[in-house]
């Protein structure tokens, strides 16, 4: 395990070759992932079923020999704990049948479970089970910021108006509702870690909603609790943490901390400014737009040697996209991407 160019290069060792995986690497674009897909009506049962998940995880691992593999399970996972009323729909994405809607509803909560998410850590011992001794899997959770986005909003959604609306209005509960997501954050990859996940990834995917100043109180203080944290912890010290912050209104250069291995860029990101300024400090990932896949072999080979010539003295340099793999994407187009970063 210890000679993974993906681990080297998070110990911001130089690879001859940059290791490669990427964000959503298993799903819907993959016609394997919907052959089994097609046996559950809920994409939250699928999730639950850890040999299912497990063999999910390893479908992009056999078809494109990449140098990681993340668990297969979904970011709110967490509130779905807390009773919030979790489901997919299809087309639609995540829903909440009870929200958080007021202040009253984060005095009230529940207190978090650890054994509800036991379903994860046995997808974690499955997915170790089948996949190669030398391959590293990486364990991941959504920002504190990120999950209680998505249980204030009820889902996704384009301006997430009542996410604001609930942030101007009741700060002080929104910074107690962070303090208890970033402890069940904290437990829920500790235990993931015990599972035996290699890695840590956390997904701050609303991370543009917020405004410079508000994603400092918001979002990096919960964030760097978190981490700090999992580095205080024995048992968790050792494993390295890879965070992504989609789009945030402030340089990526400027957000890296000390409990950082890797950053993950977004796609809007500029990797040579950044990479130039954290060269020696971390790890970079990233970040070819997944919308470039839709174009022709020569464009996606062009665009993904562009990243890898910026690249090619980076110490630490991690290939990867700049958001997640979308379904319209054909796997011979992905196949494309990693023949020009293995040239």
């Amino acid at each position: 395990m210890n000679n993974s160019t993906f681990l080297k290069a998070l110990r911001l060792e130089k690879n001859t070759v940059p290791p490669i995986w990427f964000m959503r690497q298993a799903g819907r674009y993959l016609p394997e992932y919907q052959k089994i897909r097609k046996g559950y009506k809920n994409f939250l049962d699928m999730c639950k079923e850890p040999r299912t998940c497990a063999e999910l995880a390893l479908q992009p691992i056999e078809r494109f020999n990449l140098d990681a593999s993340i668990l297969f399970s979904d970011i709110l996972t967490i509130p779905d704990a807390f009773n919030l009323g979790l489901a997919f729909y299809e087309g639609e994405g995540p829903k909440f049948s009870n929200p958080i809607s007021s202040a009253q509803d984060i005095a009230s909560l529940e207190r978090f479970e650890i054994e509800k998410l036991n379903y994860v850590f046995k997808a974690v011992e499955e997915t170790k089970k089948i996949l190669p001794a030398t391959l590293p899997l990486i364990g991941f959770c959504g920002s504190p910021w990120t999950l209680a986005a998505y249980s204030i909003e009820g889902g996704g959604s384009k301006d997430f108006m009542k996410t604001k609306k609930f942030m101007d209005e009741n700060p002080e509960s929104l910074k107690d509702y962070l303090d208890i997501l970033s402890d069940a954050c904290y437990e829920y990859l500790k235990q993931q870690v015990l599972s035996g996940v290699n890695a840590l990834q956390i997904f701050d995917s609303w991370a543009d909603l917020l405004k410079p100043e508000d994603l400092e109180t918001y979002s990096l203080r919960y964030t760097r609790k978190l981490t700090r944290r999992l580095k205080e912890d024995p048992i968790t010290s050792h494993i390295p943490i890879i965070l992504f912050e989609k789009a945030p209104q402030k340089s990526i250069s400027d957000i890296a901390f000390d409990d950082l291995s890797c950053v993950s860029l977004h796609l809007q990101d500029n990797i040579k400014t950044v990479s130039s300024n954290l060269k020696n400090k971390f790890a970079v990932q990233g970040n070819l737009n997944p919308a470039l896949l839709l174009e022709s072999d020569e464009i996606i080979w062009n665009e993904t040697q562009k990243i890898c010539q910026i690249m090619n003295n980076f110490p630490g340099f991690i290939f990867n996209l700049g958001h997640g793999i979308t379904p319209d994407i054909k796997p011979e187009k992905v196949q494309v991407m990693i023949d020009a970063v293995r040239t």
